[in-house]
């Protein structure tokens, strides 16, 4: 009898050892405080979306990310504010990275800059343009990339926010949209240029649901299930706008803030 439950208790063991190391396939987006990071993750391939803007980017990577897997395949920058880079200049001193992609906007940061010229291989990237995963593509659906030669493109408005990159694809049986710190004035462009579906299953708002961003106009045509704010605790900001959180509550969308559920774990 004893070595039955001996055995029995070597079996769950294994069972639980085993769990803790196979990679679970999610969606996460990280409570990085004011700022953004999503890390999409299917099996042992992972997909950062942007960094936060410090080092506690690396906490939160490790409640998700496989304990022995020391590498990111690819890092998208979703556009140049601190708040989504700083905390990938931790991030590529923890992890082996495979590929870094971004929206060559011309701006001035000083770690914008040092990124730049400690990657020289980072892949300018625009609509049109996706990144395989293993079942699946992440697609680019703003902005427009003009290649013929220049460092950097003019950005689209002068407001450095409406040139993020835009994504969505479908994980997890999900369709999911990732709009940056995208304004109103690009998402009137890409309802005016049909670059966007309908219906979208979960939204990561854009620019942390501030009163800029969200417009109703929007938000009824993507028509998402769960719209997620990034968000730092009283931040200086003012966001979210209680003028954008209400335009979710008229139109019935629910909505989370990382300021107050953490890191938002999709599976």
């Amino acid at each position: 009898m004893k070595n039955l439950i001996s055995t029995l208790m070597w079996i769950c063991i294994l069972i639980l050892y085993i769990s803790f190391l196979t990679p679970k396939d999610l969606v996460a987006i990280l409570d990085v405080g004011q700022g953004d990071a999503i890390l999409i993750q299917e099996g042992d391939i992972q997909v950062l979306v942007d960094g936060g803007p410090d080092s506690s980017i690396l906490y939160e990577l490790a409640k998700f990310m496989p304990v022995y897997d020391r590498r990111i395949e690819y890092i998208v920058i979703t556009h140049t504010h601190d708040d989504h880079i700083v905390g990938i200049l931790d991030v590529v001193n923890r992890y082996e990275v495979g590929e870094i992609l971004y929206y060559p906007v011309c701006f001035e940061n000083a770690n914008y800059e040092f990124l730049i010229q400690s990657f020289p291989d980072m892949r300018k990237v625009g609509r049109g343009e996706t990144i395989r995963l293993k079942t699946f593509n992440i697609n680019i659906l703003w902005p427009i990339l003009n290649k013929e030669g220049r460092e950097c493109v003019k950005s689209f408005n002068g407001n450095v926010n409406d040139d993020s990159l835009v994504l969505d694809f479908e994980f997890l049986n999900k369709k999911f949209l990732l709009m940056g710190d995208i304004e109103s004035p690009v998402e009137s462009t890409l309802l005016k240029e049909g670059l966007i579906s309908k219906e979208y299953d979960i939204l990561k708002a854009g620019h942390h649901c501030s009163k800029t961003s969200s417009s109703e106009t929007f938000i009824k045509y993507v028509s998402p299930s769960l719209a997620v704010c990034s968000v730092g605790v009283e931040n200086s900001f003012g966001h979210p706008s209680g003028e954008t959180l209400g335009t979710y509550l008229r139109l019935g969308v629910q909505y989370l803030l990382t300021s107050q559920k953490g890191s938002i774990q999709i599976k």
